[in-house]
């Protein structure tokens, strides 16, 4: 049931008229009946369910971040280099899909309480022409006070005390299998003076039917009902009814007057009831509470681990802070970033949280922030799987497995603990009478053949001594007279026994078969036929009904002839203990039946003297009308006179085991899961049930705790006597009663009795109270650290407590309604499909969650590695190494191949998963995701990421020269590798692979290339990188990085998993590697001996237990506690009155009110059992059997081996040295000739012209402020086009504040004096005569501007050969307005007047490079230059150049050379602060030579 929402008021007790002293104000003045179980509104919907997502912590992690990622952008509090918005637009969708998700689920509800409020129901009204009339009302519509009339099989709308009905002297019956989950009918009684005063014995016979005629009595019925106030108790109830019909009359109420809503009428035609409580106020509202919120294990699992990650955050955010402030003097002394006289002003503990923020945020990609909602679509998908197996499919019942808690699916991998109750899951709930003791002769056998056995050998028996047929009779006339079971019609038209549980059921039909058919019940008379022509009736007299604490029921009546007998029928403990002598056939009866496995059932009977039973019935029928403590009162008649008892006779009664639970039980066990079997049949009768399931074997050491010894001692003992057990290599196992474990709890032995229980495969629990059922769940999971995973399964109302304590609850739709299931995370038809929950879907899952898990976090630890590697490129500013939008684009291009393998990978087939069971031991030790996988994922992760950053840095001189070094191009190419990288890793730890995966992978690639094509071609969007992904493709390190990086990820994987698999091998890897060798079997065979117990004696290797007891001690088996399902039986009956039961009033009412229905009025059993004929035929619940819902879509597997091995390592070397060869031809076709010209001093001095791989290094000194010329000769013909670089080193263009000063408005055509008041800092914004600087910001004006120039060779600036895609626009007024300091007039030697900021060389320099050095196009000359021979002036290049003594605008400060080719830093003249070295460099891309050893030089 769902959370209904109840209202507090008027929760006091109540005054409620009724009939003509109905008032409709009194009604309205209570609640409506109207029931929800949704849990929004229109108006409450979006408040609360976004309280709800605030409830993960994930969600306030990541919103506490993007308040962080604000403040960075728009305050100075912190620095941000990540936009607020690159985390949002992420996580706002994460969150709005799962509202949608719980918005949708609640719409479901919203459309559910709809229609179970807008259902009609009959109300009968005072007034009209007639006096009374039928009115239809909706359910939401009725009042207490409200009179309505029911059918049989219809539901109750609310609380009702019944007034009238078709049944005999007022009974009628009551399913409540919607409310308790009990199938069988109870009893209830109408209120008495309104069932004489409606029904009357005067009522004309041969006039219109019953109902019509109560119908016109009922203006005359005026009354008042005083009842308690609402209560949550579904037992318990009390009151008082006032007729006043000229006489006042007053009647006492208990819980056999109150009719529940949810319950169904049922056996009875038609039924008055007066509605006493409505809406919230009902008891099944009240009762009902919503099935606890479940977190699973690797939820749990999965929480630690983001405390672990947010600690590992913390620590590096702390190490990259630390490092920043011990630089932060160095940084500030550099003119470029800081104005001069800038000093530290702030404390260090300040700076240090500051840039811990900073760097905090910097780091947050290392927490996944789509990990619950991708968790949440794999965990959909999962629970899809499990509902759309058909092997998991009940036919018979038309039943597929259900899910409720989808989030615990890959739970089902990780039990270590099944509780399970017996009686309905391990059985079919169908009980047989099969065996009888009577004198100690015992009849019946245990076949499988149905009903009694040995009917004849009875009767023979019987009839040849007439002492033995007395004794036969005696005994049939206790099951045929002492019970309450009701003749019914089933839907095909046949009549069939009712009865309160399936046991009495069974004894009435075991009476049936022997002799004794109960053919009819009129009232307080019962009619038995013992032959055809010779019948019995019987008068009841009084009725002691069975309760959980009394564990017996007796029936008062009158023989036919004449004489007063009790008849008794209850557990055996109960009723040897109220026998007047106890035969000893009894005991040993009692042993041998439960030896057998049958549930035993003690009959006994007294006859009562005529004056004792006078005396005793007063007394019963003063405590029936009692109108304070009626049930005690009427338990205590019931124990006077249920004394000195003559036994009879034992009955044994099978309940048949459901199909395939011994194998089932078999499987879990080879499993290593440890099976509890809770139960209320005693324990000798749980010992053979056991043995019969295979829960237990001779070779097993069982002991036993009945609670009757001193328990501290038998712990002890028992724990001494199991090691000697295991010793001897067997299998332990413990029987326990319920007795004992209250003596646990109350002497505080709860760990004691843990430490004995954990070392036993098995424990079987018998006499157990529904609540013990939940404190031994409780026990388990509280009593170790970390907590096992149990599950627990049951069929029954008395199971929901242990289903809902357990981590994962299981039920079993089987004959005791729908309360477990309900209740339940999972639903299964039948006990045997657990196998296949467990070890197939269980295993998978939980493989599957747990490479997801692994790989969300490998995935984000490799892209916060690559972040923190470039705070040490970057001068710990805390630049991030991706845009913005690169940042957000991760998640969705990554997120479609690990989703395929975590629904559709799977290490071996789902046969191999059944016939081997050891495999599950690989979630059960949880060997898939603990500290040691995760230590794993970060190792891999730190070398994967060092292979990227590695490759990366070595492979940026490259694209230097092709003027794609630069930030974003370069960032963009890690961006590509690290995606084929993760997309290989995807790969290489699915191990199946389908056209699903295959599709994934495509629309991975897919996504990054759209995603790219977006990106790099919205110049309004994204300015810095528009054309930017044609020019990084037109490099071959761009694809040769493609390979060289997940080809060298993959020889690391494949080397690790290979000597993993060689050394560290799992049962999984074992298995695999036979079934490749075809030794599957045998491998088997080995790791299942180690598993399963010795098979032999237990008694020659370990004594017994001193606790055992012998099969002579015996209690009773039969459940009362529980009385469960429902037995129906074919009988010969008598047709009941039909003026009685027509309801054809009602029919035609129905007509009216809707004109679609037929015109034949067809009975409600007929339209039910054409309902369930239509079921029958059609399965409407069959899962789909396409492959992909069963999962057998066609797939390839790969399974690693050495062979594996040789040939994947063989293929990646061969393309490493086809990379190799290719790179080779590559720099065969280009030349570069780098000059030195200035730097430090001595650096210079101390230099000397060189040769490397890379072409001619020459050394020109020409320090600052000077012009320079030099001649060379040169050692190969340079064609044109020659490109000219210039190479800053070590310059900070990548530094946050430096690239963050960038106002890209001013680029492209705007004055943005707005956001250039924002950006820009005054020294670079303002010039010190107050002009406004346009561009702004210290990139723009920290231009370098050496000039170069080749002797009769033009160098042209502005060449459309030099790479440079982008475009920058001056703005509209540009020279027009007055007051800026314009660009060119800074840098004259940079840009013109009419160029301003779309020269090459400006736009060049405004394009920072990823590391720490500004390597930038010049030029490009477009005549050859010769190769010269010794002596001529052919070939001799002569180079002038001029490094300016530039002031920076602000400022008067010359500045100092600062080009260099090496990391070099020394302290320059007339300034404080690094000196850098220069580098003229010339490439020629198309000539085929490289330079010689040879050079010339002249000055």
């Amino acid at each position: 049931m769902g959370r209904f929402h109840a209202s507090t008021k008027h929760h006091a007790e109540r005054t409620v008229p009724f009939g003509a002293a109905f008032d409709a104000s009194v009604g309205k003045s209570f609640p409506r009946n109207y029931v929800t179980t949704s849990k929004y509104t229109w108006l409450s919907f979006l408040p609360l369910v976004t309280f709800e997502q605030f409830q993960k912590r994930a969600n306030v992690y990541f919103t506490f971040i993007c308040i962080l990622m604000y403040l960075g952008e728009h305050t100075p509090l912190i620095d941000s280099s990540v936009s607020w918005w690159s985390t949002a637009c992420v996580l706002i969708p994460m969150m709005a899909m799962s509202m949608v998700i719980s918005g949708l689920d609640d719409a479901r509800r919203h459309q559910s309480d709809r229609q179970m409020n807008n259902q009609r129901a009959r109300a009968i009204r005072i007034g009209g022409s007639y006096g009374v009339y039928l009115d239809t009302v909706l359910w939401k519509d009725i009042l207490v006070g409200d009179i309505l009339v029911l059918k049989s099989e219809e539901e109750l709308p609310a609380d009702l005390i019944p007034l009238a009905c078709a049944g005999q002297n007022g009974q009628c019956y009551v399913s409540t299998a919607n409310l308790d989950g009990e199938t069988n009918l109870k009893i209830k009684n109408c209120l008495n003076l309104a069932q004489a005063c409606l029904c009357s014995d005067d009522l004309d016979q041969d006039g219109p039917p019953l109902l019509d005629q109560a119908i016109e009595k009922l203006p005359t019925l005026h009354g008042l009902l005083h009842i308690e106030a609402p209560s949550k108790s579904i037992n318990k109830f009390s009151g008082s009814a006032e007729l006043e019909n000229g006489d006042t009359n007053k009647e006492s109420l208990s819980a056999a007057n109150l009719l529940l809503r949810g319950t169904q009428l049922r056996n009875t035609a038609w039924l008055f009831g007066v509605v006493v409580y409505t809406g919230p106020q009902t008891r099944m509202a009240m009762n009902s509470r919503e099935t606890p919120t479940k977190l699973a294990n690797l939820e749990q699992v999965v929480n630690r681990a983001m405390l672990v990650v947010l600690g590992a955050q913390a620590v590096l955010a702390m190490l990259s802070s630390v490092l920043y402030v011990a630089h932060e003097g160095k940084f500030k002394s550099l003119w470029y970033l800081y104005p001069p006289n800038t000093f530290i002003r702030e404390g260090l503990f300040t700076r240090l949280v500051m840039n811990w923020f900073k760097f905090f945020i910097l780091y947050s990609n290392l927490m996944p922030i789509s990990l619950y909602a991708a968790m949440e679509i794999c965990n959909f998908f999962q629970a899809y799987f499990v509902k759309s197996d058909l092997a998991m499919y009940d036919e018979d019942q038309d039943c597929p497995a259900a899910v409720r808690s989808t989030n615990l699916c890959h739970e089902l991998g990780q039990i270590s603990y099944i509780f399970s109750d017996k009686t309905g899951t391990l059985t079919q709930n169908v009980m047989e009478l099969k065996r009888i003791a009577v004198l100690g002769q015992v009849f019946g056998e245990v076949t499988e053949q149905r009903g009694f056995s040995q009917v004849k050998e009875l009767q023979s028996w019987a009839k040849a001594i007439p002492q033995h047929q007395m004794a036969v009779d005696a005994f049939l006339e206790v099951l045929a007279i002492a019970h309450t079971v009701m003749i019914a019609t089933n839907n095909k038209g046949d009549q069939c026994f009712e009865a309160e549980s399936p046991d009495e059921g069974a004894l009435v039909e075991g009476a049936q078969q022997l002799g004794w058919t109960y053919v009819h019940r009129s009232g307080d008379a019962i009619t038995v036929e013992l032959a055809p022509s010779t019948s019995r009736r019987y008068a009841v007299l009084a009725v002691n009904s069975f309760n959980s604490t009394r564990k017996r029921m007796s029936t008062v009546a009158r023989a036919p002839d004449g004489r007063l007998w009790l008849w008794v029928k209850g557990a055996d403990n109960v009723m040897i203990a109220r026998a007047a002598a106890v035969p000893g056939w009894i005991n040993e009866s009692l042993s041998n039946f439960s030896k057998d496995g049958l549930r035993t059932l003690v009959l006994g009977r007294r006859a009562l003297d005529p004056a004792e039973a006078e005396k005793w019935l007063k007394a019963f029928e003063a405590a029936q009308c009692s109108l304070e403590d009626r049930e005690d009162r009427l338990e205590e008649l019931a124990e006077q006179i249920e004394v000195n008892l003559e036994l009879l006779g034992v009955t044994g009664i099978e309940d048949k085991l459901q199909v395939g639970v011994p194998d089932t039980i078999e499987k879990l066990r080879e499993a290593g899961i440890q099976l509890w079997v809770l139960t209320g049949d005693k324990l000798e009768t749980a010992r053979n049930i056991g043995f019969s399931t295979r829960l237990l074997s001779t070779s097993m050491d069982i002991a036993v705790l009945t609670g009757e010894e001193n328990l501290e001692e038998s712990l002890q003992e028992i724990r001494l006597q199991h090691l000697k057990a295991k010793e001897s290599g067997l299998t332990c196992a413990l029987m326990v009663t319920g007795l004992a474990l209250e003596h646990v709890t109350a002497q505080n032995l709860s760990e004691d009795f843990f430490e004995v229980s954990k070392n036993c495969s098995v424990v079987v629990a018998c006499r157990v109270s529904p609540l013990q059922k939940s404190q031994l769940v409780r026990m388990v999971r509280e009593s170790e650290d970390p907590q096992p995973i149990t599950l627990a399964i049951g069929d029954g109302a008395n199971d929901v407590p242990m289903i809902q304590e357990a981590h994962v609850g299981v039920g079993v739709s089987g004959k005791e309604g729908r309360q477990a299931v309900n209740a339940a995370d999972f639903s299964i038809a039948q006990f045997r499909f657990l196998e296949r929950l467990l070890l197939v879907h269980g295993r998978w899952d939980y493989r599957r969650a747990c490479k997801f898990i692994l790989y969300t976090f490998w995935k984000n630890a490799i892209i916060t590695m690559l972040l923190f590697y470039y705070t040490f490129f970057s001068g710990y500013s805390g630049t991030c190494m991706f845009t913005s939008t690169v940042w957000t684009s991760f998640s969705m291009i990554l997120f479609w191949p690990v989703i395929a393998t975590t629904l559709f990978d799977r290490d071996v087939t789902d046969a191999q998963a059944v016939k081997y069971p050891a495999l599950y031991e690989t979630g059960r030790l949880g060997l898939d995701l603990n500290l040691t996988k995760m230590i794993e994922m970060l190792l891999s992760a730190f070398v994967h990421s060092m292979v990227i950053m590695t490759v990366a840095v070595v492979s940026v001189g490259d694209l230097d020269i092709g003027a794609t070094g630069s930030y974003y191009s370069f960032s963009f190419m890690i961006f590509s590798w690290v995606v084929v990288t993760m997309n290989y890793r995807a790969i290489f730890i699915t191990t199946t692979y389908n056209w699903v995966f295959v599709a994934s992978l495509v629309a991975s690639f897919a996504t990054y290339l759209l995603f790219a094509i977006v990106y790099c071609q919205l110049p309004s969007f994204f300015p810095e990188v528009y054309q930017m992904l044609y020019h990084v493709m037109q490099k071959p390190i761009f694809w040769t990085g493609g390979f060289v990086v997940p080809l060298l990820a993959m020889m690391i994987d494949i080397f690790k998993a290979y000597l993993m698999l060689e050394f560290f091998p799992d049962t999984r890897d074992l298995i695999l590697e036979s079934s490749v060798k075809g030794e599957l079997s045998t491998q088997m065979r080995r790791v299942k001996s180690e598993i399963l117990p010795a098979t032999g004696s237990r008694d020659i290797l370990v004594p017994r237990s001193h606790s055992w007891q012998p099969s002579a001690q015996i209690s009773s088996s039969f459940a009362f506690n529980y009385p469960e399902g429902m037995k129906q039986v074919d009988t010969r009956l008598n047709v009941r009155s039909t003026s009685k039961l027509d309801t054809s009033l009602l029919d035609t009412a129905e007509r009216h009110r809707d004109p679609s229905a037929s015109s034949s009025s067809v009975s409600d059993t007929e339209s039910v059992s054409s309902s369930q004929s239509s079921i029958t035929s059609v399965k409407h619940q069959r899962p789909s059997s396409t492959p992909f819902a069963q999962q057998t879509m066609r797939s390839v597997q790969f399974v690693l081996s050495w062979k594996m091995v040789f040939l994947s390592s063989s293929i990646i070397g061969i393309l490493f040295c086809c990379m190799g060869l290719g790179t080779l031809l590559v720099s065969l076709s280009a030349s570069q000739l780098r000059i030195l010209y200035d730097g430090p001093a001595n650096e210079i001095d101390g230099r000397s012209s060189s040769w490397d791989f890379m072409g001619q290094n020459v050394v020109l000194p020409c320090h600052a402020p000077s012009s320079c010329t030099y001649t060379m000769k040169l050692p190969i013909d340079l064609e044109p086009p020659i490109q000219v670089y210039y190479e800053v080193k070590p310059f900070w263009q990548n530094y946050f504040s430096y690239m963050s000063s960038v106002v890209r408005p001013q680029l492209h055509g705007h004055l943005a004096q707005d956001q250039a008041l924002q950006r820009c800092a005054q020294h670079s914004r303002v010039t010190s005569s107050g002009e406004e600087i346009f561009p702004c910001g210290l990139m723009a004006t920290s231009v370098f501007n050496d000039t170069f120039a080749i002797r009769d060779t033009y160098i042209d600036t502005e060449s459309p050969q030099m790479p440079i895609w982008r475009h920058f626009e001056n703005p509209p007024e540009y020279l027009k307005e007055p007051g800026f300091s314009w660009l060119y007039e800074r840098y004259p030697k940079v840009t013109s007047r009419d160029l301003g900021v779309r020269s090459k060389r400006f736009i060049a320099w405004m394009c920072p490079n990823f590391l720490n050095r500004a390597s930038k196009p010049y030029g490009a000359a477009w005549q050859v230059l010769w190769v010269g021979e010794h002596g001529s002036t052919k070939g001799r290049l002569q180079l002038d150049g001029r490094t300016h003594p530039r002031n920076f605008v602000c400022f008067a400060s010359p500045l100092a050379p600062f080009l260099g080719v090496h990391l070099e830093l020394l302290l320059p003249q007339n300034t404080w602060g690094p000196i850098y070295q220069a580098s003229l460099l010339f490439a020629d891309i198309r000539s085929l030579h490289r330079f010689g050893p040879s050079f010339a030089r002249s000055s």
